[in-house]
């Protein structure tokens, strides 16, 4: 049943598919989900909802997001493991997401940025990377999304013709580290020949980069249909510029306009991503305000922190995802992110500390029920090392 309910998404995925299918597919995926993962599924039998009874996706119980810091229980065995940063709480206290390929994230991954970040086809691109890439961070989702987005958008000429024109250039190490000098230089160099730049980076490190390029007093003029991919946000951290002063900074230190920067909101635990659609209401013509749009295998509800109702349209509340392309572990999230509903998609705001989300709490007390960590622990039966 797996491998048929993996082709069903992968072609749902491709074909960009209806509002009803979607519903069809989050409920059957919900079934398979109940019946394989163990610790979602005494989950969804203490919050009494099981398959049969929830009538759309909207009923379909959130699991939060810290269970993936536990052992779940995952059915088959898992070839891939990829690992938060664990910035906020530690490394120890990291959330993993394991899977058997990576076949339903690629395609995810990239049929999302293509539609987000390339909706006008440029063409072949050069490609700078200030963040982490399969070869330095192996286990980070974030890697390996970027290594796949600079192999797909730096060799082709067009979407039907793969080339092996174009070429990546990564300035950050292992240790998260960005070599600002030679991400300097090759910017330099990026600026006086003809193809486009495609710039994928971590706020932190774009930061630093203008804050270097300030330091010079250098002002670049990167060529036509440059574009710039930043992540992560500021969370807190010292030197990191708010969302406007990024696109004021693209503009002055890189001549590329706020309408090609493209800000990403993802998470390890979820293998698809939310980008900023300024530049895809630019190709359709519509002058929305710039919110945060996932892609149609997502569907995404604002609930109220104490109670998990959801709230009046534009009213701020916290965060739940129901994601298809997590069909092989869980697809209905609860998060701590804050935001309200904006255009056709929703503005990101904040997280929520757990003590004042007394919904969340709630649930990791269902969670915590009954031994369900111990639960997973003793169905995983190829936990991945």
């Amino acid at each position: 049943m797996s491998q048929n309910l993996e082709q069903e998404i992968l072609t749902f995925i491709a074909a960009r598919g209806t509002d009803m299918d979607f519903d069809a597919l989050a409920l059957k995926v919900f079934a398979y989900q109940f019946e394989h993962v163990e610790v979602y599924r005494k989950f969804c039998e203490r919050r009494g909802v099981l398959p049969g009874q929830a009538a759309s996706w909207r009923h379909i119980p959130a699991l939060p997001v810290d269970a993936f810091k536990r052992n779940m229980g995952l059915p088959g065995k898992r070839a891939i493991r990829f690992a938060s940063s664990g910035t906020t709480q530690g490394a120890s206290r990291r959330s993993t997401h394991q899977l058997r390929n990576t076949q339903t994230y690629r395609a995810s991954a990239l049929a999302h940025f293509t539609d987000m970040v390339v909706p006008d086809d440029p063409g072949a691109m050069t490609c700078l990377v200030l963040g982490p890439t399969l070869a330095t961070h192996p286990e980070s989702s974030l890697g390996q999304m970027f290594t796949w987005c600079a192999q797909e958008y730096t060799v082709r000429t067009d979407s039907r013709a793969p080339t092996p024109a174009g070429n990546t250039t990564v300035c950050f190490a292992a240790d998260g580290s960005a070599d600002l000098d030679a991400a300097v230089k090759w910017l330099t160099q990026a600026a006086s020949a003809a193809k486009p730049v495609l710039i994928l980076a971590i706020s932190s490190a774009l930061s630093g980069l203008f804050a270097e390029l300030r330091k010079r007093r250098l002002m670049l003029r990167l060529p036509a249909d440059s574009r710039i991919v930043d992540t992560g946000g500021s969370k807190g951290a010292a030197g990191v510029l708010s969302a406007r002063g990024m696109l004021k900074a693209a503009w002055r230190y890189l001549h590329v306009a706020a309408y090609s920067c493209v800000n990403q909101y993802g998470m390890t635990e979820m293998l698809s991503q939310f980008y900023d659609d300024a530049l895809i209401s630019r190709v359709e013509g519509s002058l929305a305000p710039r919110s945060k749009r996932g892609p149609v295998w997502v569907r995404t509800s604002v609930v109220h922190p104490a109670t998990l109702a959801p709230v009046s349209a534009g009213e701020t509340g916290i965060l739940r995802h129901v994601d298809l392309a997590n069909w092989d572990t869980v697809s209905a999230l609860q998060t701590l992110d804050t935001g309200h509903t904006l255009g056709r998609g929703f503005a990101l705001t904040g997280r929520a500390p757990l003590a004042e989300a007394r919904g969340c709490s709630q649930l990791m007390a269902v969670l915590d029920q009954g031994g369900l960590a111990k639960a997973a622990s003793d169905t995983d039966r190829e936990p991945s090392q």
